[in-house]
């Protein structure tokens, strides 16, 4: 009961000595926005606040312009002002191309093709240069700029003078020195973006993300907290590799030191390859393809069809399968190709497709009602301010599910909020903040299976095969008249679900209803379901495959729909609901075990206020 205002207390505390420094702006706004949640603060204060963490070439623009009325259009304005900064420090930049190579030592002569990092001669004056120029001086402008800043001459690093830069000094000695690249472009708007579905695959792991494909970028790289979220091995670089931006500024996390273990990367149905990525922090874009893995497969890209072709002589003997590959763009949840559908079940395969779950389902008695309490009315919430990646997942979130029907725009007088958190996969994930509404509506009690009941029928199990729903929730109509309770509103408008959306109180007990009557016939004789997640177990591989025909005609029969990559086929151990099934055994998820034997110990109040330097505030209590 004590703990809302101590929250409230330490994030009014941090958020008002919140500055932007040099960090990147994405950063300090995100930062920015998870404490300003806890205030308490109405916007004008926080519009206040916010203001105050601004740097001063953004303050001296908003004096010139105004300030934006709203907190929306003040994180927009700023947004703009970085990004027209960057493109002018590119613009002062891009006099000559960056090439990615080795730093020559003292004994190679420098040339417009090979040296990076110019090499001066010891008896002269030191001249303060810029990175990737041959023998050029920089501007005054630039000159002024770093003194005044206090950066190094030499590279414009801050954690050095040039007279200690270890890049001029190791030229000048001799030593190796890190390689230095031309890492990723900084525009937050690049266009077109080329987004391209791909499978990792690495020690039995497979998982679907997507890479930007990027000309500007040198190599191919992995963000680190995708790597850390995901468990990729990774190593030491036999070199640090250091990083400069196309604006001539360097990366802020240092040199790259790390590499991935070699990863499998299949892309389409047909190309595979084996590549190693340099981890670096790229939040925006988790996983990019440079321009050296577009020299080596040379790809054809059909801008008007949204797809791309691998038929370079390389990838026809090295990567296809077959002699030819072309992929869709779009596609963005691509068919698993090391999980294939088993040849006793392709008479099912419209179970697996993916343009059929994508259409409008049917009207059913089991659409999702929304019936409020007595008494009550309709609330709606504030819209949330978000950064630019999430207002453009939003915007194509948007386009996505009006052109499959799945919501329309409306006039309703209700209308939640709409905000992002990360997914499991880098990726970003659109919540409806629908506590408001859950408030007043009346419970739907359906229960959902025990999961101790659960595992106590597949004891005597020996294999097993796993179905996932796709889309779920979404394969469920909104009860007719009711779906304007369900709206939503945004920066791109106000919409309403015509199918049941995530985050309704009542979604599970409806959804779970649903699937039992489904398989209401063949619950606990070789079906066991927990909401979309369908297991099938059997004694043998004959009964099995009997009973997964029947499974999937129950399947077919409802318009209901399989993601066939996250399916499992005919196994004798599979994960479910955080359990290991074994024939014979039932053990808990050693990752599960892990997660909680290494849950950190909650750090009591004082202590946590002392390390933060904050004092103890005992208002309210």
């Amino acid at each position: 009961m004590y703990r809302v205002p101590h929250q409230r207390n330490t994030a009014q505390t941090v958020i008002r000595t919140l500055k932007q420094g040099r960090r990147p702006v994405e950063e300090y706004i995100t930062e920015f926005r998870h404490f300003s949640h806890q205030t308490g603060w109405n916007d004008t204060a926080l519009l206040d606040q916010f203001l105050l963490g601004l740097e001063d070439h953004v303050k001296d623009e908003l004096a010139r312009v105004g300030i934006p009325p709203n907190m929306e259009g003040l994180i927009d304005f700023y947004i703009l002002v970085d990004r027209r900064i960057r493109e002018r420090r590119q613009e002062r930049g891009a006099a000559i191309p960056w090439i990615p190579r080795p730093i020559s030592n003292q004994s190679e002569q420098p040339s417009a093709s090979t040296a990076l990092v110019p090499v001066s001669n010891p008896g002269s004056s030191v001249e303060p240069m810029q990175i990737g120029l041959v023998n050029g001086r920089l501007p005054r402008a630039e000159v002024d700029r770093r003194r005044q800043l206090h950066l190094c001459l030499y590279c414009a690093e801050a954690s050095h003078q040039v007279h200690n830069c270890p890049i001029r000094n190791g030229s000048r000695s001799g030593k190796p020195i890190p390689h230095v690249i031309h890492a990723i472009h900084t525009s937050k708007n690049p266009s077109p973006l080329l987004l391209l579905p791909i499978l990792l695959q690495w020690q039995q792991k497979t998982i679907p993300l997507q890479a930007m494909v990027d000309s500007g970028a040198s190599g191919c790289f992995l963000d680190n907290k995708l790597s850390s979220r995901l468990s990729i091995p990774i190593h030491n670089k036999a070199f640090p590799v250091c990083v400069q931006l196309v604006d001539g500024s360097h990366l802020q996390s240092g040199p790259i030191t790390h590499e991935t273990i070699p990863l499998q990367v299949i892309i389409g149905s047909k190309h595979s390859e084996t590549l190693c990525f340099d981890i670096v922090s790229s939040p925006l874009y988790p996983i990019i393809l440079g321009l050296p893995w577009l020299k080596q497969h040379d790809p054809y890209i059909h801008w008007s069809s949204a797809s791309v072709s691998f038929l370079s002589p390389r990838c026809k003997q090295t990567c296809l399968q077959r002699t030819h590959a072309v992929m869709s763009i779009l596609d963005k949840d691509m068919v698993q190709t090391n999980i294939c559908l088993p040849k006793a079940y392709h008479v099912f395969h419209d179970v697996f497709d993916k343009q059929k779950a994508e259409t409008l389902p049917p009207r059913r008695p089991y659409d999702c009602p929304i019936d409020l309490l007595p008494g009550t009315a309709i609330p709606y919430g504030r819209i949330y301010p978000l950064s630019e990646p999430e207002l453009a997942v939003l915007k194509e979130y948007i386009k996505e599910n009006r052109e499959k029907g799945f919501i329309r725009p409306s006039t309703s007088p209700a209308g939640a909020g709409i905000f992002f958190v990360d997914k499991k996969d880098g990726g970003l994930r659109p919540c409806v903040d629908y506590r408001d509404l859950n408030k007043i509506t009346v419970k739907n009690r359906y229960p959902l299976p025990l999961i101790p009941e659960l595992l106590e029928r597949l004891k005597n199990a020996k294999i097993y095969s796993k179905l996932d729903l796709r889309g779920a929730y979404n394969l469920v109509r909104m009860k007719q008249d009711d779906e304007w309770k369900t709206a939503f509103r945004s920066r791109y408008g106000h919409f309403e679900y015509t199918v049941m959306p995530y985050g309704l109180c009542n979604a599970p007990a409806t959804f779970q209803h649903f699937i039992n009557d489904v398989f209401r016939d063949l619950l606990d004789c070789f079906v066991v379901t927990y909401l979309d997640d369908i297991l099938v177990f059997s004694s043998s591989l004959e009964d099995h495959r009997s009973h997964m025909r029947i499974v999937l005609q129950q399947l077919h029969d409802n318009k209901l729909y399989a993601k066939l990559e996250n399916c499992i086929f005919e196994t004798t151990k599979v994960d479910f609901l955080g359990f290991v099934l074994s024939p014979g055994q039932i053990e808990m998820d050693p990752k599960k075990v892990e997660a909680i034997l290494s849950w950190s110990v909650p750090i009591p109040a004082r202590q946590y206020n002392d390390s933060w330097g904050l004092p103890i505030s005992t208002g309210g209590l």
